[in-house]
């Protein structure tokens, strides 16, 4: 009988092959007890960097810890059964790993972006539908800051007839609601907005009274420069009255000439000439009881 021979590889477990790392001869064998597997050496790479001898790649598998090329963590994730134990090893949602926007930090589930945050173009698909703005009448400034709007809405405001627009997307803000005014509408009258309702205060008239002329009363002022004067009927000067003449007393025609310096007047001479009786010397009998 003819003799045989047997043909044995070097072996052992892959945990003793990566814990030695031999370097394989040229054409080496190298057996894994524990995975099936074997390697083949060429006399210059070392065990764990060599690459394994695949027979069947459809049925072909390795552990997690047997992929050479993979950083521990790497390894540890490829074994992990579930999402949780996935966040625990690489730190999310604990306090290993903050929360925030940085390189070194994650962000939280429920993380909202802001459009500054976004960069690059949105698809079609996930634009909004078209927003509207709407023209929304209130009757009181409560009622517009309570309104659920956005920016660009308008407010009608009833109650002053003014217009507001919203410019941001507070509406609940006074100051974020600029209120509309056309080119040539008056903005204020007497430093009032709205519905503005004028008093005689508004334009500088607070003391004076509604009465037309012929009903005003005779002001202090008047009574009193009134009273400084003598009264039409039956006066009484006082004090070293100035200004008088003849006429103030209905003797305008009257000269000022004493009783024996007045002259005869036409009217006096035109008497007397009707009372003179002359004669002649014929007829006077008797002068002073004697004959003539």
């Amino acid at each position: 009988m003819a003799a045989i021979t047997t043909m044995q590889f070097r072996r052992g477990t892959a945990a003793q092959w990566t814990s030695s790392n031999p370097v394989l001869a040229d054409g080496e064998f190298g057996w894994e007890k524990d995975t099936a597997e074997f390697k083949i050496g060429n006399g210059v790479t070392a065990w764990n960097a060599l690459g394994y001898w695949i027979s069947d790649v459809s049925g072909h598998t390795h552990p997690a810890n047997q992929i050479s090329d993979s950083t521990t963590l790497g390894r540890q994730l490829l074994a992990i059964v579930d999402a949780a134990a996935a966040r625990t090893a690489i730190g999310a949602g604990t306090s290993n790993l903050a929360l925030g926007t940085t390189a070194s930090t994650a962000m939280a589930g429920n993380k909202t972006f802001s459009f500054a945050e976004i960069t690059g173009m949105l698809g079609t698909a996930q634009l909004p539908p078209l927003a509207i703005n709407e023209v929304i009448p209130v009757a009181s400034q409560a009622a517009m800051l309570a309104l659920t709007a956005q920016r660009g809405d308008m407010a009608i405001r009833t109650d002053t007839g003014e217009t507001y627009a919203l410019s941001t997307d507070s509406p609940t803000t006074l100051a974020d609601w600029l209120r509309v005014a056309a080119a040539g509408t008056v903005s204020s009258v007497a430093g009032r907005q709205g519905a503005v309702v004028l008093t005689k205060a508004d334009v500088g008239l607070s003391n004076v009274d509604n009465t037309t002329d012929a009903t005003k009363p005779v002001s202090s002022a008047q009574q009193t420069a009134l009273n400084l004067k003598a009264n039409l009927a039956s006066p009484a000067f006082t004090g070293t009255p100035t200004g008088i003449t003849k006429s103030h007393v209905g003797l305008s025609n009257v000269d000022n000439t004493a009783d024996t310096a007045k002259p005869v007047s036409t009217a006096q001479t035109a008497a007397f000439a009707a009372k003179i009786h002359t004669h002649v010397s014929a007829d006077i009998t008797n002068i002073d009881g004697g004959t003539p």
